[in-house]
């Protein structure tokens, strides 16, 4: 997906106008090749696997194999990423927080055929259909490998009080620096006073 085709709100804060000539691995590798630190860190990166299960003619640079819902004390949330057509079961299927408590994602993914560059997860939430939120999380630059890679993001709080409980959706977007989105999908969610299990 090209840039056109994001709307402007939901394009990252620092993403430009302009987008520049995409490099290869190989371009990558060969810039500023007299610093010996970034030399040692281009090379942490070659770890290219020449072959996966994906096949050539699967084109994606970026595959989200698996999400993670993570509430210490309480069993992982897990959503599987692939195939895609799984991806209709997180809007279906709504995770539940209770209000207050303290959790994180865990972003299990592959990097094939190039490095990707500023990884980032962007992620708006709405309530009624209002935006209640907007957050853009880094993730990084990664190379190539046969192995996931695995992510985990800042704990956060779920809201607390009568306002803050409820249904909420949310839309979901892996984004690089050269704005190539990697996957789109949408999720749902609610913040109830108690756990399910609570409740009987």
């Amino acid at each position: 997906m090209s840039k056109k085709e994001i709307p402007q709100d939901e394009l990252p804060e620092d993403a430009t106008n302009i987008v520049g000539e995409k490099k290869s691995k190989e371009e990558l590798l060969n810039l500023d090749q007299d610093d010996e630190s970034l030399n040692r860190w281009k090379q942490s990166l070659i770890k290219e696997n020449t072959e996966d299960e994906y096949g050539e003619n699967d084109k994606r640079q970026v595959i989200i194999k698996e999400l993670r819902v993570i509430v210490k004390d309480r069993e992982d949330i897990v959503f599987e990423m692939e195939p895609e057509e799984k991806l209709k079961d997180l809007k279906k299927n709504p995770f539940v927080l209770k209000e207050g408590c303290e959790y994180r994602f865990k972003i299990i993914f592959i990097v094939r055929k190039d490095i990707v560059t500023g990884l980032k997860w962007m992620n708006f939430v709405y309530k009624k259909g209002i935006r209640v939120d907007k957050s853009n999380e880094m993730i990084g630059s990664y190379a190539p490998q046969s192995d996931p890679y695995e992510y985990l993001t800042p704990l956060e709080t779920a809201p607390s009080g009568m306002m803050a409980r409820g249904q909420y959706k949310a839309k979901s977007r892996f984004l690089d620096d050269d704005l190539n989105s990697h996957l789109e999908y949408e999720y749902a969610f609610r913040i109830k006073k108690k756990w399910p299990e609570e409740e009987k």
